[in-house]
């Protein structure tokens, strides 16, 4: 039986037309006929959605369709600068344990299996306060020392990927022969092993954003990522449990940040499946 999610499955093309989507409108937030995200109006609070207000508004009166647009401009961010950032990591850490001598790759993957063994949420709050009052906190008001601390926790996966594909290749006719040539080992790994593993970088990028994600959202939710008045989609569904009683029940705060980020990790995760499809080598043999 075919899996469902192949690239001539229109499967894909949903998430991606819905990715795509979702990056264009963070993109142009700021020119788009909405209302600022901290825009107030407290004798809106609590308004149902309507005409006027198409997602309701939060307990100060902000729009919350605007909030959720914004949102999307750091919930994104995170995810990619802290992918871009393990992939950095991880594809020179993974290289270079693989292609060095038994020695130096044992070090270097016991240095990663001891930042494994550390709680991610631990780590974070470690490398936050070691970093609070620095300059790095001050780089864009803190969403750059987060976007880093996002990146830190998620590059070992992918360098545990690269050093293992890398050890294979090395094992490879061709450069067992560059290498009885005098091909310089560091020419062999990033002229030649290092293209070859492209497509299991990517297979593997497809993995790591929607963690980072959902970890950005885990972490706002706790209050221990994105800060006021920065706004995503971690902070709105900290806004909506704030608000969560029996009283009074804003369902509207709930349902629409909680669609948007449920949303997108599914469209990410049917991109990446079809991605993994059409590039890991295993799967094409």
């Amino acid at each position: 039986m075919k899996p469902l999610v192949t690239t001539r499955s229109p499967v894909p093309l949903l998430g991606l037309g819905w990715l795509l989507a979702v990056l264009l409108v963070s993109i142009l937030a700021p020119l788009l006929p909405i209302s600022s995200p901290e825009s107030a109006e407290p004798s809106l609070a609590w308004s149902a959605p309507d005409s006027h207000h198409l997602m309701g508004t939060d307990a100060l009166g902000r729009d919350l369709f605007s909030r959720i647009l914004w949102g999307s401009r750091v919930s994104l961010a995170c995810a990619l600068a802290g992918a871009a950032t393990a992939l950095l990591l991880g594809v020179s850490w993974g290289l270079v344990a693989g292609g060095g001598s038994g020695r130096r790759d044992e070090l270097m993957m016991r240095v990663v299996d001891l930042l494994d063994s550390v709680p991610l949420v631990f780590l974070v709050i470690l490398l936050a306060s070691i970093a609070r009052g620095s300059s790095w906190e001050a780089a864009g008001g803190g969403l750059g020392l987060f976007f880093l601390i996002l990146g830190i926790v998620y590059w070992t996966p992918m360098a545990r990927v690269v050093r293992g594909e890398t050890r294979s290749l090395a094992r490879r006719e061709w450069a067992v022969a560059a290498t009885a040539l005098g091909t310089p080992r560091n020419r062999i790994l990033w002229r030649h092993i290092l293209p070859n593993l492209i497509p299991t970088i990517l297979v593997t990028v497809t993995l790591i954003i929607p963690r980072v994600l959902l970890f950005e959202a885990f972490l706002s939710f706790l209050g221990l990522g994105v800060q006021a008045p920065a706004v995503s989609w971690g902070t709105l569904a900290r806004d909506a449990f704030e608000v969560l009683n029996p009283v009074r029940t804003a369902w509207w705060m709930v349902a629409f940040p909680s669609i948007a980020l449920a949303v997108t990790l599914l469209a990410l995760n049917v991109v990446g499946d079809a991605l993994r499809n059409d590039l890991d080598p295993k799967r094409q043999r």
